[in-house]
């Protein structure tokens, strides 16, 4: 491990280095998870067709219907409030490093995964649940000396489970290392690229924030010439064919001792869990976790021409998706929100990582991801072909790649960021 001279610094240069520091939090975490019944606990409450957080704070679940159809029906999460996730950057040596955190979450695929610096949401850091104050939140929330904003933007949330929330990532640079607070740690480039590919070791906001900044472009090594590339401009279109019900209006759950249960095993289920971890703001708690049973997929596709390496994107939209349409990788079967696509088949499969979803809100809702290379495709009414410079535009904008598609590119950023993450 590579400590520098400053005090309380912890630096990884290599993949070992992040296994070992995973492997170490976690066993200080001294974490304890249980199901729990709905009764046993007294921080949430059925009120006012929501269940809720008795601070009204965090997230609530909803019921939400088609107005097209009413019959049409599903269990959400409602979140009005903007998460914020961001990640702190440093040059030293002519080397990226990313200041990263060792964060348990009680439905974390493996209880512990590395996520962004910071991810939290407004309840959170203005410290609703009593706990300490989110570490480095100054940092993202006010003007600190030798730290500058590099930029933002707006992100889908996962749009069959959400209803209309989007979060900001945020990129901010510092002068020099900021000393490591407990569970974290600055990671290069080099030690992230050599776990890109291990299973639920990277969480999924920490693969969005990947995947949506130009590194090749910071390090100047790029220049896009965005004229060039074509986007069509986005319109809320879409808010008023979905409405948020009363829970007890929907057909097929109903509130039962474990929280929400589904009248059909294939449906979401709210379940309750009490969890006690040493290292986080607040050391116990019981909240509700969205549970379905089966793994999502998601593919993305590329094929080599003989100039460029293109994209298979597809245009689509979800029921928690605040603009008309938004960009999807080739493939994605959600089990919550099945559809007719077939998936890709006659491709060669090039890389695959399981998944799961933020583990703040989901119990072990994993999907597994797949790069595929294929010769060719027979587009049909949505998709489209992506070279990487327009696929890295794309990702860049607010509030029109999924969060699927943010993940997927994660594990093509050799491909889409050959400077640095290439051999």
């Amino acid at each position: 491990m590579k400590t520098p001279q400053q005090k309380h610094i912890t630096c990884a240069d290599s993949k070992e280095t992040l296994l070992d520091f995973l492997k170490e939090t976690k066993e200080k975490s001294e974490f304890v998870l249980k199901e729990i019944k709905f009764e046993s606990q007294n921080q949430w409450d059925f009120s006012e067709g929501a269940l809720s957080h008795t601070s009204k704070g965090f997230f609530q679940v909803i019921g939400v219907e088609n107005l097209a159809d009413r019959s049409d029906q599903k269990l959400m999460l409602y979140q009005p409030q903007s998460a914020l996730t961001g990640l702190i950057i440093t040059r030293q040596h002519n080397e990226l490093y990313v200041l990263l955190q060792a964060r348990v979450e009680p439905g974390n695929t493996g209880v512990i995964q590395f996520g962004p610096t910071i991810q939290s949401t407004p309840a959170n850091y203005l410290r609703l649940h009593g706990g300490k104050a989110t570490a480095y939140i100054e940092y993202f929330t006010s003007f600190v000396p030798g730290c500058n904003l590099i930029t933002h933007s707006m992100q889908h949330d996962l749009g069959s489970k959400y209803f209309q929330k989007s979060k900001t990532h945020h990129y901010l640079i510092t002068e020099d290392f900021i000393e490591t607070q407990e569970n974290m740690i600055w990671a290069s480039l080099r030690a992230i690229k050599g776990v890109l590919e291990e299973d639920n070791f990277l969480n999924a906001d920490l693969r969005s924030l990947l995947a949506v900044f130009d590194w090749d472009g910071f390090l100047m090594e790029r220049k896009v010439n965005s004229n060039q590339i074509k986007i069509d401009t986005l319109k809320n279109s879409s808010l008023g064919t979905y409405k948020m019900i009363p829970l007890d209006q929907l057909n097929n759950w109903r509130k039962s001792e474990s929280g929400i249960t589904p009248k059909k095993p294939s449906l979401p289920a709210i379940g309750f869990f009490h969890f006690s971890a040493t290292n986080r703001e607040v050391k116990a708690w019981s909240q509700p976790l969205y549970k379905i049973q089966n793994q999502g997929l998601v593919q993305l596709a590329y094929r080599k021409t003989e100039e460029k390496i293109e994209f298979l994107i597809k245009r689509g939209h979800e029921w928690g998706i605040s603009t008309e349409f938004a960009l999807y990788p080739s493939y994605m079967y959600s089990p919550e929100n099945p559809n007719s696509d077939k998936p890709i088949t006659n491709g060669r499969l090039k890389r695959r990582i399981i998944q799961c979803d933020e583990g703040g809100r989901f119990f072990q809702n994993d999907s597994e991801y797949q790069l595929i290379e294929i010769d060719d495709f027979d587009l049909t009414p949505g998709f489209t072909w992506a070279n990487s410079d327009t696929l890295i535009f794309y990702l860049k904008q607010s509030n029109y790649c999924t969060f699927q598609l943010r993940c997927a590119a994660s594990i093509a950023l050799d491909i889409l960021q050959p400077k640095a993450f290439g051999d």
